[in-house]
């Protein structure tokens, strides 16, 4: 009777192909264009972004066998819902093993445009019941090596190298090499100079950064152990969250913060990681993670205290050099969760200490409420509770003078063509968590009261309408706003998706906020309000499966009571591949105009591997890039990328150190990848 069942739905799934899966290409562009709606964000720490871009880059070039793909697994790619993730892996349980790709399909409230997402991440392999012993002596036979070497570099000289202020080349450098044994052993590292760091001389005798992760699971009931660099999020961020946090983005009901756990860190991000060991051990329907770090951060410190943390990872200066690793963090802690039928719990607490020396941010009126001290200790609870068209998920934290922060999330499906989610959440003016990242408006767990809602609405079988509305409170100043305030935030999007040629997208975004002004005539500063209205068309469209093009338009207003300034861009892409697997070339012509910062448009591109690009555009001017990617032989790939901004409003670029003379900044990256 299964084998029945299974047959008739994979042929159900059949007779939609044309209707369904015309509408879907397993590119890798289709993922990138949803992170260009994630980084559409400003309020998303684009250092995060990058996390996330490095590690679902990384997935796409070790994907995910759907046969044995865990639920763990699948909450690291954050277009999924925690109820699709719950449906797919309850098909897999029923229908399973899977014979096709298109059986994703049949699964419930997984639509068209999440499995062209999904795509890209996963294939149906084969069943491997049991794994083999490590042949004694061959252990590097068996695995999976990879290595990747880059460089990128301006080709017009910044005024930090004619005055000699800066005390290398202006070339960047990293390279990374990994090892993977089936997931069950893995070691990585890598190196990273920034432009404008020594190499070989000096203070440097190698690269400026470095980072190493070795990694063993399925050791048992300790299902993983990871030692050097590592990432950790548990519960709703609330307590502890090192990795990419949701914020408010068109994705309108996927708010919910991930609890994944412990992940590895070989990238070359140089502030948002852990260094030392960390574990998780798990026993019928609980997991225990454990953790200790003991590493060095940049700083502006004294022999007894810390001022300003600094995260930038630049060591080009003197003065750079003498923030280097003068402040220490030695943190410990634990995640325990619980899970049965519908119902999950769990607890999260960590200690951490500032090597002896005492945290004191210099004094200002926004900032009477910041952490300060010594050390700090965290705790929280988190919770949720799952049934078929809806769930609950929270958590709720204290820190260690018994200041609370709370966050919880209802999702609803009251119809099959509609999902529906409700946020509250409140952090106190006087709650710090060190390591806490959630949902919210700003970029930390303090200071904020916020009610969220976002609706997604299938319209028949081609439209769809998403939109959300928040409103919140700042009960306390903030950096920029010398008053307590309020605004709101809000976004509607139509979705038209014919087939796989062609999509259209129109999105519109406004936002009412409040900041300083400083008033010359008075010699005063206000807090005064503001508003930016945000719109965006999109149209995709393939003349064959070779050669598609993607036209964007966007049109900008900075709305206040002294000034109104509107800013547009429009931008053609193309991307060309007559054979994906070997070759593909991508390219852009975009025209901005705009007046000054606050009405500056962001643009996500494509670039080479693992590299993130989301240039700002502000002023007017050109810009235009091409990336190639070529793969030379079976092991071997090669990325080039050129991209260039000619500027027509101005003699002279940036500022400061990066000061470049003319009218035009050009940038070359290269990329080599080795597989063997």
């Amino acid at each position: 009777m299964r084998t029945i069942l299974k047959i008739t739905l994979i042929f159900i799934g059949e007779i939609f192909v044309q209707n369904a899966f015309s509408q879907i290409s397993a590119t890798n562009s289709e993922w990138m264009q949803y992170l260009e709606e994630l980084a559409d964000n400003e309020e998303i720490n684009e250092e995060y972004l990058e996390n996330l871009f490095d590690e679902l880059s990384h997935i796409v070039e070790n994907q995910y066998n759907l046969q044995k793909v865990s639920k763990e697994e699948l909450e690291k790619l954050p277009f999924l819902t925690d109820l699709q993730i719950e449906n797919l892996l309850y098909y897999i349980y029923k229908y399973g093993p899977l014979t096709d790709i298109y059986e994703l399909k049949n699964v419930e409230d997984l639509d068209s445009q999440t499995i062209t997402y999904l795509l890209p991440f996963v294939y149906v392999g084969e069943i491997e019941n049991q794994e083999k012993a490590i042949p004694t002596g061959k252990f590097l036979q068996y695995g999976k090596q990879e290595l990747m070497l880059r460089s990128n570099f301006t080709l017009q000289e910044k005024a930090g190298y004619t005055n000699d202020s800066y005390l290398g080349d202006p070339y960047y450098l990293s390279f990374r090499y990994g090892f993977n044994y089936k997931d069950q052993i893995q070691w990585g590292i890598s190196g990273e100079k920034d432009p404008g760091e020594p190499i070989l001389k000096g203070y440097n005798k190698g690269f400026d950064y470095y980072a190493f992760n070795l990694t063993f699971r399925k050791l048992g009931f300790l299902e993983e152990l990871q030692f050097g660099n590592y990432r950790l999020s548990f519960g709703q961020g609330l307590v502890m969250n090192t990795n990419f946090s949701m914020g408010k983005t068109s994705d309108v009901v996927n708010i919910n913060q991930r609890n994944t756990g412990i992940q590895r860190h070989v990238s070359t991000n140089e502030s948002q990681y852990f260094n030392g060991v960390a574990g998780l051990l798990k026993w019928g329907n609980t997991r225990l993670s454990l953790f200790y770090s003991n590493r060095d951060w940049d700083a502006t410190a004294d022999h007894a205290t810390i001022r300003t943390f600094k995260t930038d990872g630049y060591h080009r200066t003197y003065n750079d050099l003498l923030k280097k690793q003068t402040a220490n963090t030695e943190t410990v802690g634990g995640n325990i969760q619980w899970k049965k039928e519908n119902l999950s719990l769990g607890l999260t607490a960590t200690y951490y200490s500032f090597g002896g020396k005492k945290l004191n941010p210099d004094l200002k009126p926004y900032n009477l409420f910041y952490l300060r001290g010594k050390d700090g200790f965290n705790t929280g609870l988190n919770y949720g509770y799952q049934q078929k068209n809806w769930n609950f998920q929270g958590e709720t934290a204290m820190d260690k003078s018994g200041k609370i922060a709370s966050i919880n999330n209802l999702f609803l499906k009251p119809v099959s063509f509609m999902n529906w989610a409700f946020s509250f959440r409140y952090y106190d003016k006087a709650y710090n968590a060190f390591y806490g990242k959630s949902f919210s408006e700003s970029t930390t767990v303090q200071n904020e009261t916020g009610l969220y809602t976002g609706m997604k609405i299938q319209l028949l079988r081609r439209w769809e309408l998403s939109a959300y509305w928040d409103y919140f409170v700042f009960p306390w100043l903030k950096y920029g706003i010398d008053t307590p305030s309020s605004g709101n935030d809000a976004l509607v999007q139509l979705k038209y998706n014919h087939n796989s040629k062609l999509q259209m997208n129109l999105r519109y975004k406004f936002k009412e906020k409040s900041k300083n002004v400083s008033i010359e005539d008075k010699k005063i500063t206000s807090v005064l309000p503001y508003e930016q209205y945000r719109w965006q068309y999109q149209l995709n469209y393939a003349l064959n499966k070779i050669l598609s093009f993607k036209t964007q338009a966007d049109y900008n207003v900075y709305k206040s009571d002294w000034k109104e300034q509107p800013a547009w861009s429009i931008t053609q892409s193309a991307s060309y591949a007559p054979d994906k697997s070997k070759f593909q070339l991508d390219g852009a012509l975009a025209y901005f105009h705009t007046g000054d910062w606050d009405t500056r448009i962001n643009i996500y591109e494509k670039n080479i591997l693992y590299a993130f690009s989301f240039p700002t555009y502000y002023g007017e001017g050109l810009r235009y890039y091409v990336v190639a990617k070529w793969k030379i032989a079976k092991p071997l790939t090669l990325y080039l990328k050129c991209a260039s901004t000619h500027y027509l409003d101005r003699e002279i670029i940036s500022s400061g150190l990066e000061e470049i003379q003319g009218k035009e900044k050009t940038d070359i990256y290269f990329l080599i990848k080795y597989n063997f």
